[in-house]
């Protein structure tokens, strides 16, 4: 039996990555799991200090003393932390017991995107601390794995981690649980489906601006914890909110959609997209993060620029006109789900490596 430590961020779309780990566990009967869940917390101390007040601090501070009192238990034979935001201060930690870290988006990267989050770098003083301490947890870290090449590229180019220690898995969802509707959609309308958490970084004024020239026969279905403006005349949209990670109600709105549509203006690889995708459904969102990996232009969907609701019309027009091509990205996007997006495929690859590092059948290769 081996013994494994699971700190999971849970944050966004981290939640949802969350459970799906939880349920690939539970049907691993080699495994036993400590899981240590990660949320934002204000809690933790040292507030009062500067460059100490971060996410990234509190969560590592929380990750640290969770993992240390697990051990104080017994013996732990590999550890799994994702992101790598809780991994700063498990230095020690991983000097002891093989750990892999995950991550989807380094903090480079996150930099490059920031504006949308309304993130700013610090002084470069600080930058340079926060840069090394991501780089002592990188090069601790007996294995990393990333949810795209877009993170893998940045792992190696920015803080040059060795090709050979990444491993590119990507998050994926229950495919048991996001899939196409076996019954016919009894909708009169087009339905286009908009699942993002914060509306306005995740392009919502854009499709509500591109709706105003859609006409009556579309119908936005529009999933949001953000603050919404009013909505404009002519504009058919249904708000939903409170609506948890993989609930009956979220499922139901993906399988009852025909179109999905998250034109962010920063984002990272969201797991709404990868949702999207599983439900058979074709995708237009823009070209951030790591969309364009999950997001073939012409293929399964569409991909225009940020930022720009001209562009976000025709993509969505075209596709209300043609209903075939509707179909055929969708089923595309359902192959593209099953090759490449299946949660608990892809997390047992995760397990295997852990019980390899565990068995010392995987050596970590060095970081550059």
């Amino acid at each position: 039996m081996f013994k494994f430590a699971f700190v999971l961020e849970q944050t966004l779309g981290h939640v949802a990555h969350s459970r799906n780990i939880e349920r690939a566990l539970a049907a691993d009967p080699e495994i036993e799991a400590t899981i240590i869940p990660v949320g934002f917390t204000d809690q933790v101390g040292f507030q009062r200090l500067p460059g100490l007040r971060t996410w990234s601090w509190r969560a590592s501070v929380a990750a640290r003393d969770a993992l240390r009192d697990r051990l104080r238990g017994g013996r732990l034979d590999a550890i799994f932390i994702h992101t790598q935001v809780a991994s700063l201060l498990a230095h020690e930690i991983m000097r002891s017991v093989p750990t892999v870290v995950s991550l989807d988006a380094t903090p480079r990267l996150f930099d490059r995107e920031g504006e949308a989050y309304g993130h700013q770098r610090s002084i470069e003083p600080l930058e340079l601390v926060k840069r090394r301490f991501n780089e002592r947890a990188m090069n601790g870290a007996a294995r990393l794995v990333t949810w795209c090449q877009w993170a893998a590229y940045s792992l190696v180019a920015d803080y040059g981690a060795s090709v050979d220690k990444i491993d590119v898995i990507a998050p994926g969802v229950s495919l048991d649980l996001f899939r196409p509707s076996l019954l016919p959609k009894r909708s009169e309308r087009t339905r286009i489906l908009f699942v993002g958490g914060h509306f306005e970084r995740k392009g919502g004024p854009d499709l509500l601006e591109a709706a105003r020239g859609l006409g009556d026969a579309v119908e936005l279905d529009i999933v949001t914890g953000g603050d919404i403006p009013v909505i404009p005349a002519g504009v058919r949209a249904n708000v939903y909110r409170g609506l948890t990670p993989q609930s009956d109600k979220l499922i139901g709105l993906y399988r009852a959609a025909d179109i999905f549509a998250l034109p962010s203006r920063g984002d990272c690889m969201p797991q709404a997209v990868i949702e999207a995708i599983a439900c058979g459904l074709p995708v237009v969102a823009t070209r951030v993060g790591a969309i364009p990996e999950m997001v073939s232009d012409g293929v399964n969907g569409h991909l225009i620029p940020a930022r720009n609701p001209k562009e976000l019309r025709a993509a969505l027009d075209s596709l209300l006109k043609h209903p075939g091509r509707r179909h055929s990205m969708g089923h595309h996007s359902r192959v593209l789900a099953r090759q490449v997006y299946d949660a608990d495929r892809n997390n047992q690859r995760i397990f295997e490596i852990m019980k390899r590092l565990a068995a010392g059948r995987l050596a970590p290769a060095r970081s550059a």
